[in-house]
């Protein structure tokens, strides 16, 4: 059970009643709560003190009688990583940038607004899982979706996360702990209905926004299928059109552009 500084606050505001219910888990489930002295016992089972500090941009594993940060340093990657509450789904954050836009938006809303726009069928590629919720509502329309992570301290937090349990439960979703740039070489051409590219910033992995594998997203993609991309606006204060660079890149590799969409994140375009 996952919990954060909101449903601490909403059991600090009703613990008057001493038993009423809450929702927990992102909202995800719905558990008993009962008041007693300075402790709330969460689902009959669980027991946590009210006294306990909570900082507002953590989530906490209820454990037991102990809240648990989800939050690690990882000194093979030297990078720190936790899960990061939002007004609706979880992020990640690694290192200090976050996986989603939340400052205009929210991972839910941003994850919809690409779906919607790319309109997912057939065999899907899903370049970069991260916590699978593109995948996630790529295979409800979908009859096969591919979704690649290569960082498993992610994967950690997905198999933690409430939001991302759908990813490994449907069958019809394919996990695979590969990087992308080097596993997509094994598919046949022309093999995927459309195409989902939400890479993490260019900091982190420029190879996916390199021509090369553009070329390998081109080439595996069907004619007349769709690919999204999502183009981070990096280096934009120093004067960098990072977009435009991707588009030309795009179009070098022979993608048409169908539109540049900055409220929705990303390029649409076609093979």
């Amino acid at each position: 059970m996952i919990i954060t500084h909101k449903e601490i606050n909403y059991i600090l505001a009703n613990r008057e009643k001493r038993e009423f219910w809450l929702e927990v888990d992102f909202g995800a489930q719905r558990v008993s709560v009962r008041i007693e002295k300075d402790h709330a016992i969460l689902d009959k089972s669980s027991t946590i003190s009210l006294k306990e500090p909570i900082k507002s941009n953590f989530c906490y594993l209820v454990k037991k009688k102990k809240l648990l940060p989800i939050a690690f340093f990882s000194k093979r990657f030297n990078k720190f990583y936790k899960l990061l509450p939002t007004r609706d789904w979880p992020t990640v954050v690694i290192g200090s940038v976050p996986m989603h836009r939340i400052t205009r938006s929210s991972p839910k809303e941003d994850t919809y607004k690409k779906i919607n726009l790319l309109k997912p069928h057939g065999f899907i590629l899903d370049t970069c899982m991260g916590l699978g919720y593109t995948a996630i509502l790529a295979s409800l329309a979908g009859k096969k979706v591919y979704t690649f992570e290569v960082d498993k301290n992610v994967i950690f937090l997905a198999k933690l996360n409430p939001r991302s349990r759908d990813l490994f439960k449907k069958n019809n979703i394919e996990i695979k702990i590969q990087d992308v740039s080097s596993y997509i070489k094994r598919f046949k051409g022309n093999y995927f209905d459309c195409i989902m590219h939400d890479p993490p910033t260019f900091r982190i992995s420029p190879v996916l926004y390199s021509l090369c594998f553009y070329k390998q997203l081109y080439r595996v993609l069907k004619v007349k299928g769709r690919l999204f991309h999502y183009t981070p606006f990096y280096g934009i204060k120093r004067g960098i059109n990072f977009p435009l660079r991707v588009r030309i890149k795009l179009k070098q590799a022979g993608f048409r552009i169908l539109c540049f969409t900055p409220e929705k994140g990303g390029i649409l375009c076609q093979k």
